[in-house]
C-alpha cells in the first residue's frame, strides 16, 4: 500500500498485489517480494520515461517543423513584396466610360 501511496504503483498493480496475480505472492520471502516491487517499479519507471522521452521527440519535430514552415512563408511574402514593389500600382485610377457612365477602375496587376 505504501508503494501505491507515493505513487510507485498503479491501482492495477495494487490490485495485482492484493488478488496475488502476476507474480505477486505472499508466501514469498519479504525480501523477495521487495525485490520484485523494486523491480515493478523500475520498469514503470523506465516506462514512464520512453513515453516522455518520445512525446519531447515529437515535440521538437513539430517545432522543427513549424520553424521550417514560417521560414518558407517568411520568404515567400518578401518574394511577393519584391514583385508588387517591380509594379507599382498607378497613383490615380483609370476613368473608362461604359454604358452606365464613367467608372472609375484600377490596372490589373501583373504576377510573373
Amino acid at each position: 500500500m505504501t508503494a501505491y501511496w507515493r505513487g510507485d504503483l498503479s491501482a492495477r498493480q495494487l490490485t495485482d498485489a492484493l488478488a496475488h496475480r502476476a507474480g505477486w505472492d505472499p508466501r514469498r520471502h519479504p525480501a523477495e517480494q521487495e525485490i520484485l516491487l523494486a523491480r515493478v517499479v523500475r520498469d514503470g519507471r523506465q516506462a514512464a520515461y520512453q513515453a516522455a522521452r518520445q512525446q519531447e521527440r515529437e515535440a521538437w519535430r513539430a517545432a522543427e517543423l513549424a520553424v521550417d514552415a514560417a521560414r518558407a512563408l517568411s520568404t515567400e511574402a518578401y518574394a511577393a513584396a519584391q514583385r508588387t514593389r517591380a509594379y507599382p500600382l498607378p497613383t490615380s485610377p483609370r476613368v473608362v466610360s461604359g454604358p452606365q457612365g464613367a467608372v472609375a477602375r484600377w490596372r490589373v496587376a501583373r504576377a510573373g
